[in-house]
């Protein structure tokens, strides 16, 4: 007796239900690898879903049957529920020239920034009541702008610390959490979210273009130095290079050979581009050409946690890189003969594995060192010039989220909210700020002043004294 077709649609509805797996504790970097559990179960989703509707079909025809464009299915990352925060819309009334960017680490700074603000308590710009989650800034134009869990972007005055716009309106905008932006060298912002969405912003204005070519969330958008390019990443895996010279963005193109959700991006000068994915890959590619020039499989043992360009004394950049993992690796990569030349365990001791969350190589501004921030609570920097010789350690207060350098100093922001000011070369912490009230994930420095923004949703400003 052959199963009728209502007891095969059953079947075909339970294999949509995941099975239970029995517990048998966490597998070694399992959350490097949840990827790959979901990747086969979207696949046994997709399976049995083409098979309850091919007999829906059958039953109803194909006129009445169960339509063919199913709700779009995030690949890597769950559905987060929507914030019930909803952001205030201001319009703005400050315009800025267009001007080149500066850069995002200073080599020279005064010396009080060895001793400390002028006024430790700052200058406090309350923009969100949820966590601000990215940040970047245009000093040239003298702002700086944090995207926020509550869907919108919010430009802030980096002198007077007052809100200048919102970049949310009911017509443009990101749905979910706001992950990464970046100012485009004449003003305007690109941004990336949860929502899979990228959107470009006009300067000293919240109208924008949407881009809607990514099938999942957004996690790095990078902006390639002298050109008229951005690039993004995304949990979908793949990597798209935008060409920005119009005030309409057009995709170049698609970047595809990573496995695993891609997690870090970095542009260099010129043609170059590495990506890092959750799967430990690293692949260096050609903007131009939109090839690989190079690929690195298991670079690291789990997720490749951070990237950076090594630079030389005046700061450019040079060919060679370094990258950061999960397993608490730092390693220098030679992508002209595809090898790892040095490979430190910078973060690992008896006590486990701190995964490297911030690489920094700016030639001065960092004392002509490589300096990293990690899980393990420390930062520390290496000699890049004596095989990765250690230099320095500075002991944390807490997990770090953020770091920049300048002047042989480094500023890094923690998860208790504290940000620790200390010397590269020593690896003396000079003292530490109370700069936001959760953790910092973000922090911009100049010459005289200082920005940081984070999880208690504000923006905190600082002066130094020329």
């Amino acid at each position: 007796m052959q199963p009728s077709s209502s007891s095969k649609r059953a079947a075909a509805l339970r294999d949509l239900k995941r099975k239970p797996v029995p517990h048998q504790g966490p597998p070694r970097f399992s959350a490097a690898t949840s990827h790959e559990h979901n990747d086969a179960y979207m696949q046994e989703f997709d399976t049995a879903y083409a098979e309850l509707e091919a007999m829906s079909l059958a039953q109803k025809g194909s006129a009445q049957g169960i339509s063919a464009h199913r709700p779009h299915a995030t690949v890597g990352i769950p559905h987060r529920a929507s914030s019930t925060a909803r952001p205030a819309t201001t319009k703005s009334t400050v315009s800025q020239p267009a001007q080149p960017m500066q850069s995002a680490y200073p080599a020279h700074i005064n010396s009080s920034w060895r001793s400390g603000p002028e006024d430790p308590a700052g200058r406090i710009c309350n923009v969100s009541d949820v966590p601000l989650m990215c940040s970047s800034i245009n000093w040239s134009a003298g702002e700086v702008v944090v995207g926020s869990a509550d869907h919108a972007l919010y430009v802030v005055d980096v002198q007077t610390g007052k809100k200048r716009r919102t970049l949310y309106t009911k017509t443009a905008g990101h749905a979910e959490w706001v992950t990464t932006c970046q100012y485009l060298p004449d003003g305007r912002i690109i941004s990336g979210g949860m929502d899979s969405l990228l959107c470009l912003w006009e300067a000293n204005s919240n109208k924008c273009q949407q881009l809607t070519a990514h099938a999942a969330p957004i996690s790095v958008v990078d902006i390639s130095p002298g050109t008229n390019t951005a690039v993004s990443a995304s949990y979908d895996k793949s990597v798209r290079v935008w060409d920005v010279t119009s005030r309409r963005a057009s995709e170049s193109s698609c970047l595809t050979g990573h496995a695993a959700p891609v997690l870090q991006l970095v542009c260099g000068n010129g043609d170059n581009l590495i990506s890092g994915d959750r799967g430990g890959t690293v692949i260096m590619w050609g903007l131009t050409t939109g090839s690989t020039t190079s690929e690195l499989k298991d670079a690291h043992a789990g997720h490749v946690t951070a990237l950076a360009w090594q630079h030389d004394t005046n700061g450019c950049c040079m060919d060679t890189f370094f990258s950061g993992g999960q397993d608490g690796h730092l390693k220098m990569w030679d992508p002209r003969s595809n090898k790892c030349v040095h490979d430190v365990a910078a973060h690992v001791n008896a006590r486990g594995k701190g995964a490297v969350g911030n690489i920094v190589s700016a030639g001065a501004a960092s004392s002509n060192l490589v300096v990293t921030a990690a899980a393990d609570n420390t930062v520390k920097a290496f000699d890049a010039r004596a095989d990765l010789q250690p230099v320095s350690e500075a002991k944390l207060s807490d997990f770090p989220y953020s770091m920049v350098v300048a002047g042989g100093l480094a500023l890094c922001g923690c998860g208790d909210g504290s940000l620790h000011v200390i010397d590269i070369s020593s690896g003396q912490t000079l003292y530490a700020l109370g700069a936001n009230k959760h953790a910092v994930r973000g922090v911009h420095v100049s010459e005289k002043r200082l920005v940081c923004m984070g999880d208690d949703g504000s923006v905190f400003l600082c002066d130094f004294m020329l």
